[in-house]
């Protein structure tokens, strides 16, 4: 632990996102739960997690996977019991690990109760906790496609009424223009509070209000197929959100060291509508943006993604980073398939865990592990059965943790819910721990450096000039200075480098100690993450 006495969990520490039907299976029925987290909650300690985000475990249908609530207030049989939850709050804590849940308050399942209600007549009291209305001229109220494909209206046929769905027909909107709603979804968030949930990660934030005239949204091709080719000018990120916001905020702070981070889905907003989701430090905690997800493996991408990014925070405003999610192919996938895999998976580590702001991990990025592939008749996501074979879902991203070389991974002593990896006896938890080069044991050391370095913690962040294929940047903190310097390159690069300054090397992929600096700079190894500081 760094000598900072004002350490902030989810500003300064390192958080892991886990999809709990693929961590570890406890039970014997294929898929992860509960108490499988609680039976691996000593790795996650060792790695130097402070925080975990638990993708959804509230009773649901599961039409999109757990993203399609029935109840708020429950967990769903598959993943346990309240009492299971509640002990993992208690494991957690007691190892100084934070728990975060996914809260899906965008949209209930069409099975929740509120909903069964709302749908029974026109003037049923629950009638306005949903979006409905008429048709317009014998034609659906507006031209507003979906996320998911398709329109966002869905027919009636008992009232005689469109019902508005922002993703699936089987996850109506909830109206958060109806004062009623909100009390519910806060008093729900109090609820969980009060069991000790640390914070929550707020699912599509900027879909909540939409334009209460309904009007149509304009045509455009670039927006592509899953925006239905229009911008959505009109069915997400309304004014109005800065007052709810403001009201969630003030829920959490009535509560001692809790969070919020905004899932802002910016596709065509950019990071500014998502940096606004924090306003000047007093709306949302943290923001997801994802630009890095959809950035090509290069260094000068690199560096203008995190630019823009930076650049549109507001004085207060405190970034976080992530390469991978449970909705986007993995980052190894994505950037080091093929030869190099492992170096290329260091300099993503590096690059998430000295860039300024709260690293976001994805399990299993921890050991390098690559989106397992999917067979049309393996699929379990709903997107990847509905659009099969030009989108084949999202369960490649979400296969299940690889935790030794043994029968079904160590994940289940039987078949697991989606398919293995085939590559899991080779990458896997166990094998990374005997080997001290391993991806895992680099992972360890970097977020141990992390916690020791308040200069990586919390210290400024300035890109240094550099090859294109080089990101390099100095990180400071009071009298602390240290310089990072990642090559996206497979051959040597020169970094120029302050040769009247001291430099020792904190933690190298392909060097342990000084190397020697000339006139033209500092050789750069292909592929390698290296971090200096300045030796005073």
């Amino acid at each position: 632990m760094s000598a900072e006495t004002d350490f902030i969990w989810w500003k300064h520490g390192v958080l892991c996102e886990i999809w709990p039907r693929s961590y570890y299976d406890s039970n014997g029925d294929g898929s992860g739960d509960i108490q499988g987290i609680i039976q691996k909650l000593d790795y996650l300690a060792e790695l130097g997690i402070d925080g975990i985000w638990l993708g959804p475990v509230n009773k649901s249908p599961m039409v999109d996977s757990g993203y399609d609530v029935a109840d708020y207030r429950s967990i769903d049989p598959l993943y346990g019991t309240m009492a299971d939850f509640e002990q993992l709050l208690a494991e957690a804590h007691k190892r100084n690990i934070h728990i975060i849940m996914d809260m899906v308050v965008n949209h209930t399942s069409d099975q929740h109760a509120w909903f069964k209600e709302s749908r029974l007549s026109r003037d049923n009291p629950k009638r306005d906790w949903y979006i409905w209305h008429d048709r317009k001229r014998g034609r659906p109220p507006s031209n507003w496609k979906a996320a998911m494909g398709g329109g966002v209206w869905q027919w009636d046929n008992a009232t005689k009424q469109y019902y508005l769905h922002s993703f699936f027909k089987e996850q109506p909107d909830l109206n958060w223009r109806n004062p009623a709603v909100r009390q519910e979804i806060y008093a729900t968030m109090r609820f969980w509070l009060d069991k000790g949930v640390d914070g929550f990660r707020c699912d599509v934030l900027n879909y909540f209000l939409k334009d209460d005239q309904l009007r149509d949204n304009p045509t455009s091709l670039s927006a592509g197929i899953f925006n239905g080719f229009q911008k959505h000018l009109y069915s997400r990120s309304q004014p109005g959100m800065e007052e709810i916001l403001r009201q969630m905020r003030a829920v959490l702070d009535g509560y001692k060291d809790r969070m919020m981070v905004g899932e802002v889905f910016v596709a065509q907003d950019g990071p500014a509508m998502a940096a606004a989701f924090m306003g000047d430090g007093d709306l949302c905690h943290l923001s997801f943006e994802f630009s890095l997800l959809f950035t090509k493996w290069d260094a000068a991408r690199f560096k203008e993604m995190i630019n823009g990014w930076f650049a549109v925070l507001s004085a207060k405003g405190w970034p976080c980073n992530v390469l991978s999610n449970h909705d986007q192919p993995r980052a190894v996938t994505r950037w080091a398939a093929g030869a190099d895999t492992q170096k290329r998976a260091k300099v993503m580590a590096a690059l998430l865990l000295t860039l300024r702001g709260t690293p976001f991990l994805y399990y299993g990025e921890e050991i390098g592990m690559p989106d397992s592939p999917i067979k049309r008749g393996d699929v379990m996501d709903t997107v990847g059965k509905m659009y099969w074979p030009i989108v084949k879902g999202r369960d490649a991203e979400r296969s299940p943790m690889q935790w030794n070389a043994g029968p079904q991974a160590g994940f289940s002593s039987v078949k697991p819910w989606l398919p293995l990896n085939a590559d899991y006896s080779e990458i896997n938890v166990a094998a990374q721990e005997k080997d001290p080069l391993s991806v895992l044991n680099f992972y360890r050391r970097l977020i141990a450096l992390r916690r020791e370095k308040p200069a990586l913690q919390r210290g400024g962040y300035e890109q240094v000039p550099s090859d294109k294929n080089i990101l390099a940047y100095r990180r400071t903190y009071h009298n602390e200075e240290i310089l990072v310097i990642l090559n996206f390159a497979g051959e040597r690069k020169v970094q120029a480098i302050d040769s009247s300054k001291r430099w020792k090397v904190l933690l190298g992929t392909q060097r342990s100690s000084e190397s020697a600096i000339d006139k033209d700079g500092l050789a750069v190894y292909p592929y390698e993450a290296l971090i200096l500081e300045e030796d005073k």
